[in-house]
């Protein structure tokens, strides 16, 4: 098994081992494999401690004199925080729909390294939430109402942006597919590799995976930060910090780990990496504003956020399935089962009736009486003898079952292709966002890196 060098293993001296929370002294806990404050009780992970004194302390100073022009808008009832302009105002809040909404002098600083400017207006996007919504089905009428449709906002949404070269150690199988087997292999990586420009968003109102979905945008584009930009839209302040983000980066990283591990085997038909050890360094860390369109759909006592990357125009979000529409459909899907297990019945049925009247049809002949006649006398003795027969030996089940399997073939593959429609049709109505960006995206191609791998035949699977 590969391991790290002697040189990448962390000596952590009483320094190291202060809770980041309150100070007090961290002791490791072999029962949780944890690092645990015995004052505040807050645990780390020793990845999560090591990454933490990488990433720098967030500015949460006062705001300067260039911030005069700009105000606090605050929703009273889910505590979101805007940043705009004095003279952009605001009837609800943009993240749960509410009223309650009050202004407020800017009192904490939310300058960012940088920003990238809206390029898709307030028309196009009210174009991109229609066309996403009618890729889906089950969406409810009223969505595309044009009341419904004004009610978009652009947003600059916070995000930290994350540079790292990363020490990644994984373990996984691959398969290879022969003619009835495919055979197991175990798959061993160790590699450094550069991750450039990962966003993560700084907002403890907006779902993660709401904001990986629309993903990526397009830093080439960034601009030095001025808040004419601003004019006109709203720009969230950030609340959330290193603490929050150590592990949604760790598990990014270990994700994108997994990933580009695959990407260096090849010749497998499928490849699963699961255990995944990453370790960052050279971090560089910046704090940007992009640019987001979002809408606040409220569906049966819900809110439903859909987002438009205001850059790139790529959409996804959360939407709500009607109801009737979904009923509707799942009561033509059981009709139909129904009428499929009558015509079944109905056939079973009109095979044992022409069965019953040939057979009565040949007992009313002459052949048929004596062949009945026969029957009747030889039936006891050949009855006794099948069943000293099965006493002294058992029958041959696997000769039956191929039978058996071979009669109800065309009914059980007819029931199977039913139940896959099915969850076909509820997995249409469980409207989730797409996946995150995959590692290439992120991947520095021009960065060294150096693999070292080994696979190792395991046993072959049916």
């Amino acid at each position: 098994m590969l391991g790290m060098p002697a040189e990448d293993m962390n000596i952590y001296s009483s320094k190291d081992s202060k809770c980041p929370s309150c100070g007090g002294k961290l002791v490791f806990d072999p029962v949780g494999q944890l690092l645990k404050c015995g004052f505040c009780g807050n645990t780390y992970t020793p990845e999560k401690l090591e990454l933490l004194n990488l990433l720098p302390e967030i500015d949460k100073g006062a705001a300067g004199e260039k911030e005069d022009d700009k105000c606090a808008i605050v929703c009273d009832n889910c505590g979101a925080e805007l940043i705009t302009d004095k003279n952009t105002s605001a009837t609800c809040c943009s993240f749960c729909g509410s009223p309650a909404i009050i202004t407020r002098r800017l009192t904490k600083q939310f300058r960012p390294d940088y920003l990238i400017p809206f390029k898709i207006t307030k028309e196009e996007a009210k174009e991109k939430f229609i066309e996403f919504a009618r890729e889906k089905k089950y969406v409810p009428h009223d969505y595309f109402n044009k009341s419904n449709l004004n009610n978009i906002q652009g947003i600059y949404v916070p995000f930290w942006i994350m540079s790292s070269r990363c020490k990644v150690s994984a373990r996984g199988d691959g398969f290879k597919q022969r003619t009835v087997y495919k055979d197991k292999y175990t798959l061993m990586s160790d590699f450094d590799v550069k991750y450039n420009n990962v966003p993560f968003d700084g907002s403890l109102e907006i779902a993660d995976g709401l904001m990986e979905a629309i993903e990526p945008f397009d830093i080439s584009q960034r601009v030095e930060f001025n808040s004419s930009y601003l004019q006109g839209f709203y720009a969230q302040k950030f609340n959330l910090t290193s603490d929050n983000l150590c592990d949604r980066i760790i598990l990014r990283m270990q994700e994108y780990g997994r990933e580009t591990a695959a990407m260096s085997f090849s010749g497998y038909d499928s490849i699963k990496f699961g255990a995944c050890g990453v370790k960052p360094y050279d971090l560089e860390h910046t704090y940007a504003l992009y640019p987001v369109w979002f809408l606040n759909y409220r569906y049966d006592d819900k809110n439903y956020m859909i987002a438009v990357n205001g850059q790139t125009g790529k959409t996804d979000g959360y939407l709500p399935v009607d109801k009737t529409k979904r009923r509707m459909r799942l009561i033509g899907h059981r009709t139909v089962d129904a009428l499929l297990v009558l015509l079944v019945i109905a056939i079973f049925l009109a095979l044992l009736a022409a069965l019953f009247y040939a057979g009565i049809k040949f007992i009313l002949s002459g052949t048929g009486l004596f062949f009945l006649l026969v029957l009747l006398v030889c039936t006891p003795s050949i009855g006794m003898l099948l069943f000293m027969g099965m006493l002294n030996k058992k029958p041959n089940v696997e000769k039956i079952e191929p039978i058996l399997e071979f009669l109800t073939r065309p009914v059980t593959k007819l029931s199977v292709k039913r139940h896959d429609s099915y969850i076909d049709l509820l997995n249409e109505t469980s409207m989730v966002v797409g996946p995150r960006p995959s590692a290439e995206t992120y991947y520095d191609s021009k960065a060294k890196i150096e693999f070292e791998n080994l696979e190792i035949y395991s046993n072959p699977e049916i």
